[in-house]
């Protein structure tokens, strides 16, 4: 491996950390937002959840599961644990897709799901921008 394949592999290191912190912070507010119900962050309003987070919160606390894989991403490299990224792509678009859903089917409110959607779109584009590709031997 030379120099340059070195430095290469380094800055796509600390780029998939960076995206990986990113992540787990996206998910650490979305814990606060179940934390802090009934603010700003997450309501329910009759059978309508609404709320700036309405989208991404839960009651069960599911938020930091994600938070540990992206954790244990970042302290053990991206490169040699791609399963990271991908349990990143898989959350990003199924809060994608059910964000969809639940304002389709009337549970969510529409302003409970934009923040939710805009933010996992770019996560998940950052995600497959920055997918390591072929083999490597970080």
């Amino acid at each position: 491996m030379s120099a340059i394949e070195g430095r290469q592999s380094n800055v796509q290191l600390r780029r998939l950390q960076t995206l990986l912190l990113l992540m787990l912070l996206w998910d650490l507010l979305t814990v606060l937002a179940a934390f802090s119900f009934g603010s700003a962050l997450m309501k329910i309003d009759g059978n309508e959840i609404g709320g700036l987070l309405a989208a991404k919160a839960s009651f069960s606390g599911a938020g930091l599961v994600p938070v540990a894989v992206y954790f244990y991403g970042i302290v053990r490299n991206p490169i040699r644990h791609p399963g990271v990224l991908w349990v990143g792509v898989v959350e990003q678009a199924a809060a994608i897709l059910a964000s969809l859903y639940h304002v389709v089917a009337g549970d969510l409110k529409a302003e409970g799901a934009i923040l939710t959607i805009v933010v996992s779109i770019v996560l998940l584009g950052l995600l497959l921008a920055n997918m390591p590709r072929g083999s490597t031997n970080a």
